[in-house]
């Protein structure tokens, strides 16, 4: 009773400063610590007697250096690597040249109502390759809302459907298949295409059509908004230009070579580190060619670097934040109190479903994004399945499709301020446009699952 009542006290203080607007990788570095912290006044060590350091408190440390080291050497490398290869993706135009070339065809479509729901599933395409959900409305509100609008269709339309495009697509190349594939102990290729490709590419085909049916009835709600597109057009950072059209297949280069080793080949042994490294060599060799240069080339490497270095302040920071936070719970023991609970009950396993689902939507309205959230449970969760006799795919996608869904209609999501800053509206006005989309899309993901797993 006393370790649930500190539980307890620990998560309610911890959702005060959610709510307040707190960062919540740092809320749940501290929740995790308090955990660590309460445990020792316990009598709970928080290590074995051989890897402790002698000395309780300095063992709440030790316990995050131990997360950091392996953080650093598994997963978490790869995301700070795919962080590079897009940082340079972006400083060479070939993200830009890659929308353009994509975005460009639709407007020689005869019918236009087809633009938003054809321009969604290519945002989607687009997903696979820049799963940052931020960075893709940027981009994308710099190179294709423009052409679209002036296509003649809505504003608000164009940017629900950006909102939505980094979302659920089944991309080996983002932060959360890849530590869902190691918690699940299979190859991110694996886990992508034979699960979470299976659910979540229906769901994508229904949104698309959710989208045609519900803008076409905002529109004829809403009186049309007169946006600047001048505006938008400058704020692109680089100019696609003078990047060659080729260059829009580099930003596609290691998902591409991803598939035809892994799928096609059978190369299980070809990873995400050899692939981005070797799309990443490709691409310099490309900017030298392209520059005339070999010390121009070599110059541009810094980029990957200093893209790196983000990857390390944001994703792996909130990894390790949200294993701090998952470590304190099992050291304290409320895992084991919750694994025993779950035995005890019948339909457990739709009770966990929703129970993960819901937790993530409202985390996610509170700080932006469920993701931190779910970096967090996506570990406990093999365990969770085992106690309640169920498929761990079953609370592991629900709850991952519900995570990313909710930064669509929160009103503190960078996504959702991104969008509605650049087209000078409030965010209330976007989230009308994207709310129902987003429902369907967070029940598609909770029965889907049941059905195909």
């Amino acid at each position: 009773m006393v370790i649930i009542s500190i539980t307890l006290i620990i998560l309610i203080v911890a959702g005060y400063f959610i709510k307040k607007n707190f960062d919540i990788k740092w809320v749940m570095f501290g929740s995790g610590i308090a955990l660590m912290g309460s445990a020792i006044l316990l009598k709970v060590p928080l290590l074995p007697e051989e890897s402790s350091s002698g000395i309780a408190f300095f063992d709440i440390f030790k316990v995050i250096g131990t997360l950091f080291t392996k953080q650093l050497t598994g997963a978490s490398f790869i995301l700070m690597l795919l962080f590079g290869y897009t940082a340079f993706m972006k400083q060479i135009g070939a993200n830009q040249m890659t929308v353009q070339m994509l975005s460009r065809p639709l407007l020689h479509l005869k019918y236009k109502a087809l633009l938003l729901p054809l321009f969604y599933l290519i945002g989607n395409v687009l997903g696979l390759i820049i799963p940052s959900a931020s960075s893709l409305s940027v981009l994308l509100m710099a190179t294709a809302y423009p052409i679209l609008v002036s296509a003649g269709i809505s504003p608000l339309g164009v940017a629900a459907v950006i909102a939505m495009s980094a979302t659920i697509a089944p991309t080996p190349l983002g932060a959360d298949n890849l530590l869902a594939s190691q918690a699940l102990d299979m190859t991110v290729t694996d886990y992508v295409f034979n699960y979470h490709a299976k659910a979540s590419i229906p769901i994508i085909l229904v949104l698309a059509i959710v989208h045609y049916v519900w803008q076409r009835y905002m529109d004829k709600k809403e009186i049309a908004l007169a946006i600047n597109q001048e505006m938008l057009v400058n704020q692109e950072e680089r100019s696609t230009f003078n990047t060659p059209r080729l260059y829009s297949i580099l930003p596609m280069l290691p998902l591409l070579l991803m598939v035809i080793f892994n799928v096609f080949l059978k190369k299980d042994n070809v990873g995400m580190v050899e692939v981005t490294l070797c799309s990443f060599l490709f691409s310099i060799f490309c900017e030298m060619v392209r520059l005339k240069s070999v010390q121009k080339g070599v110059q541009s490497i810094q980029v990957f670097f200093d893209g790196m270095g983000v990857g390390l302040t944001t994703v792996v920071i909130q990894v390790v934040a949200a294993l701090t936070f998952v470590e304190g719970l099992k050291i304290i023991g409320v895992i084991d109190l919750l694994t025993n609970s779950i035995n005890q009950l019948s339909g457990a396993g739709l009770i966990l479903t929703l129970f993960f689902c819901g937790l993530a939507l409202c985390v996610g309205l509170l700080s932006g994004s469920g993701l931190a959230l779910f970096y967090a449970c996506v570990e406990l969760m093999p365990s969770f399945a085992a106690s309640a006799g169920m498929n761990a795919m079953l609370l592991a996608i629900p709850m991952q499709f519900v995570s990313h869904l909710v930064k669509s209609i929160s009103p503190v999501s960078p996504t959702v301020i991104i969008i509605s800053s650049m087209m000078n509206v409030s965010p209330v006005g976007l989230i009308k446009r994207t709310i129902v989309p987003v429902l369907i899309g967070m029940l598609l993901s909770i029965i889907l699952p049941y059905l195909l797993f």
